[in-house]
Order: structure tokens, then sequence, then C-alpha cells
């Protein structure tokens, strides 16, 4: 979810850094700043609203839903491989305690268990990082996947609200204070929510 917040940042910088140019290059005869909400960009007026988007990734039923599931399955491979690793450790326990009673008929018997034990730490690690490595994966389709419903719905529920620029923060992000009207997060949520219901 971070990075979705970081990415959604930086759209959030450019949008900003697109008005700011805007605002102070060809406004000639206006001073000050503008309190509706609105700038005028090439002689038409701009509306600008903001998104919380660690609000509404709480919030949204389907972000909910999907890191619920991200969790549940993290703490099952979690589990897995310590499992594995206690079981692994009591062998090399195991194979400590009969080292050193003598319990090998031979030198070389010892070091077969010893190889097979090495080995077999080698492929727990292995398994850590393909477990590790999948955990991202999935991490990150289920960004690209929240990203791909919330843009998508924005879409749709910009035709009918015709905002030409819609910001992204989080808390204590970008936005440090707005006056009321500019966050549009709980009606986007209840709209998403919505939709998703319907699903």
């Amino acid at each position: 979810m971070k990075n979705l917040s970081i990415a959604l940042n930086v759209v959030l910088l450019l949008a900003v850094a697109v008005l700011y140019v805007l605002h102070f290059s060809g406004r000639s005869g206006k001073t000050g700043v503008e309190t509706t909400g609105e700038e005028q960009i090439s002689g038409e007026t701009a509306k600008i609203v903001y998104i919380n988007t660690d609000t509404l990734l709480t919030n949204y039923a389907l972000s909910v839903e999907l890191n619920e599931a991200f969790l549940k399955k993290q703490e099952e491979r979690r589990t897995e491989l310590n499992m594995k690793t206690k079981q692994l450790d009591q062998e090399a326990t195991d194979f400590q305690r009969k080292l050193e009673n003598n319990g090998f008929i031979s030198r070389e018997r010892a070091e077969a268990a010893q190889m097979a034990l090495q080995d077999k730490y080698q492929k727990l690690q292995l398994l850590q990082q393909e477990m590790s490595e999948k955990m991202m994966q999935e991490d990150n389709e289920l960004k690209k996947r929240l990203f791909e419903e919330i843009t998508n719905f924005l879409t749709e529920y910009n035709r009918e609200k015709g905002f030409n620029i819609i910001l992204s923060t989080v808390v204590a992000g970008t936005v440090l204070y707005a006056q009321d009207g500019f966050d549009i997060t709980q009606d986007v949520l209840k709209g998403l929510n919505a939709a998703y219901q319907k699903k």
C-alpha cells in the first residue's frame, strides 16, 4: 500500500507543479489566492479536488478484502517456514548429539549426514527467498488491481462531476490544509463501495 501512496503522491506533486507554473505564468492583473477551488487556466475555470488515499484504502471494501486475504496467505507461509525451520533445527541438534556421543559408525557417515543437513539448510533458504519474492509479486499485483479499480471508477465518477484535477494525499502528506469542499474522499469511497457491492 505504501508504494501506491508514493505513486499517487508523485502524481500529486506533478499536478501541483503544473498548477504552480500555470498560476504564475499567464495571469495578468490578478494577485492573491482563489478560495473557491477553481483557478483560471487558459481562460477556463479549473476545478481541483483531492482524495486522502490512506482513508480510501483503509475503508474501501475491495482493499480491505484483498489485504485480509494477502495477510492470511502471508501468515500461512510464515507458519510453514517456521515449522520447517524448527524441524531442521531439531535435526541439527540430533546430529550434534549423535556426533558428540560417537553415534556414527564411521567418519564418512558423519560427514555425509552433515552434508545432507547443510543441503537442507540451503533448500530452506531458497524456499524462504522464493516465498519472499512471491509475496512481493502478489503485493504488487494487489496494488495494481486497486489502482486500476480506483482510476477506472474516478474516470466514470468525473464524467458527472467535471473536475479538471483530482489530487491524492495521505495523512501528513502534501495537502496540509484545504477549505471545505476540496476533499472528496468520502464521496468517492461511498461510490467505490457501492460499485463493489454490485459486482
